[in-house]
């Protein structure tokens, strides 16, 4: 199976290289007794290992992806995290581990972590239309709307979208098992007809249902390596515990889509808003 991983992970590479790779959902991670594997099998490293592993991993993924991974260096007595290029930089001209500095190289990926339903946000989808007058009035509303997609990171800048595109796709692996509309945009024009009462003014809104998926950046390991004075040393797991496949728990990104119904149609509630208008605007 670790065959098969490597080779798929590196045809993923071949086919974008200006992104992270693809991770499939059947990454295999044994895990620890004492450290629970989660999505894809990684195995949560936040509090287990030193300084802001959330930071690491987002800033490690960040990275562009070279056809032999991306690369990183932990100081395990600190727990700073330097890139490839700021190591060479900050700590050795050469890409080899020193004294309390430990490189490593890998593949990241995207595992689905949870998913679940929301209602949006109440969007005005008509003008607003009033009556001035004494008594109830009727109108034509004409209310529009288009879906909306969009991802958020719980740590680090803004995430792209083209890369959010790609994980929440299911081009990037991440087990999307489910359908929903991402990217799938769809729109609707209705009219209706609705009673205004007197010194009042009244908008058609719309409540999207949406759906939310969470996922986890996670890093597969090829190379761990560390030297305490006694030569360089090699590894294929995680600091040399019983896995390869890491992630830390409060770096996640959540991806955001409007629903559709099997018609495709946009999911959600009609509704209204009222207000009242000026009295000294409205007859008597």
């Amino acid at each position: 199976m670790r065959t098969a991983l490597k080779a798929q992970l590196k045809k993923s590479a071949l086919g974008a290289a200006a992104t992270a790779l693809a991770v499939s959902g059947v990454l295999a991670g044994t895990g620890s007794a004492q450290a629970a594997t989660g999505p894809g099998g990684a195995t949560n490293i936040r509090g287990v290992d030193p300084g802001n592993t959330d930071s690491m991993i987002e800033r490690l993924c960040a990275q562009k992806t070279s056809l032999t991974g991306v690369y990183g260096a932990l100081n395990v007595r600190t727990g700073e995290f330097k890139t490839q290029d700021e190591y060479l930089r900050d700590v050795f001209g050469l890409w080899k581990p020193a004294g309390d500095w430990e490189i490593f190289r890998g593949w990241c990926g995207y595992a689905q972590a949870s998913t679940w339903s929301t209602k949006g946000t109440p969007v005005r989808t008509s003008p607003w239309i009033g009556n001035r007058g004494s008594k109830d009035d009727k109108e034509t509303f004409v209310s529009s709307y288009s879906t909306k997609t969009f991802a958020k990171k719980s740590v680090g800048g803004s995430i792209s979208l083209s890369l959010a595109k790609s994980i929440f796709s299911g081009e990037l692996g991440g087990n999307i098992n489910y359908e929903w509309g991402w990217e799938k945009t769809s729109s609707f024009e209705r009219r209706s007809e609705k009673t205004i009462p007197p010194c009042r003014q009244i908008a058609v809104t719309w409540t999207p249902y949406q759906r939310v998926v969470r996922v986890n950046p996670i890093f597969y390991v090829e190379d761990y390596q560390w030297n305490k004075g006694n030569g360089d040393k090699t590894v294929h797991t995680w600091r040399n515990r019983s896995y390869r496949t890491i992630f830390s728990y409060g770096y996640y990104i959540d991806g955001t889509s409007d629903k559709l119904l099997p018609n495709g149609q946009p999911d959600g509630r009609d509704d209204k808003w009222e207000e009242k208008l000026d009295p000294k605007s409205c007859a008597r």
